[in-house]
């Protein structure tokens, strides 16, 4: 069974700040959106990429597009974090709070260890951050997308610092880092993957070998360039068939496949029903849509 994968909202979609008050395990996901959480109350186990955390008071992690995550409670309690949710199109802005996301999130690094227990004089100033951002969220004021973003620069400045310490601290020798080009191509493929766009395209683009572009992406998001683009492709394909009434052939066309009967063979391997099945499925309430804000 395949992992949920959740999409942004809509074009316009950049920021969601809420509380969740989690009571259930959490089934493994991923979305296409950074998510940032912070634990306040309650414990429990964090996978993420399929490595054991422990959630607790202070826990603070943030999961980057692509990658699978699944939390689970312990037996009588519950968990209340803060859910942060952030577009990925604010990290490549061409301005300067862009700049800065772009260098903080690379250096953060996409395939190190992102999840911390936050150490009593830092997490209050998270708590404190997050509870101011929680206030401005809800309310309507002037200047508040600004407000927001500078508040969104100083928890992830702050999570870098400390993740940095704690690096010293522990001895632990860096990770080695891709450059830049990390970010341009996982962003070109995003921005589009319904175009004939393939490792050979990404080649010449770049001008970087496709076996260095391959290990991009082994590395970063843990799966192939090619498991990454089908990813999107069908899971585009499904908010298309539960939201339009486009053909199926059209919607093949749409999201990047020059032929109607490849769409459906990869369509059927990854989600074990044809796309006119699924949206049967989806209309007679008998699926769950996986596609979701």
């Amino acid at each position: 069974m395949l992992p949920l994968y959740l999409t942004e909202k809509d074009d316009d979609f950049f920021f969601n700040l809420s509380i969740h008050d989690i009571k259930n395990d959490v089934d493994p996901h991923g979305h296409s959106f950074l998510e940032l959480h912070y634990v306040f109350e309650g414990e429990g186990i964090e996978k993420i990429n399929g490595i054991e955390y422990v959630m607790k008071p202070g826990t603070f992690a943030v999961i980057f597009p692509y990658q699978v995550h699944e939390m689970y409670i312990k037996k009588d309690t519950e968990v209340r974090l803060y859910n942060l949710c952030l577009s990925t199109k604010t990290m490549f802005d061409q301005d300067e709070y862009g700049i800065v996301m772009n260098r903080l999130l690379f250096d953060i690094d996409l395939h190190e260890r992102t999840i911390y227990d936050i150490e009593s004089d830092t997490a209050e100033k998270f708590l404190t951050l997050f509870r101011e951002m929680q206030k401005e969220y809800e309310e309507d004021k002037i200047w508040k997308k600004f407000m927001l973003k500078a508040k969104i620069i100083e928890l992830l400045i702050l999570f870098d610092r400390y993740r940095r310490f704690r690096v010293i601290k522990e001895n632990t020798p860096p990770a080695d880092t891709l450059d830049n080009d990390t970010w341009s191509i996982i962003h070109y493929v995003y921005k589009n993957w319904n175009t004939n766009i393939t490792l050979k395209s990404l080649s010449k683009l770049f001008y970087l070998s496709e076996s260095y572009i391959s290990t991009i992406f082994k590395q970063c998001l843990g799966i192939s360039f090619y498991t990454f683009l089908t990813d999107l492709r069908i899971e585009n394909a499904c908010s298309l068939l539960a939201s339009s009434k486009m053909s199926v052939t059209n919607i093949a066309y749409e999201v990047g496949y020059a032929s109607y009967s490849t769409f459906v063979r990869v369509f059927n391997k990854q989600k074990g029903v044809s796309p006119v099945t699924y949206r049967q499925l989806i209309k007679n309430n008998q699926l769950e849509n996986p596609v979701k804000d």
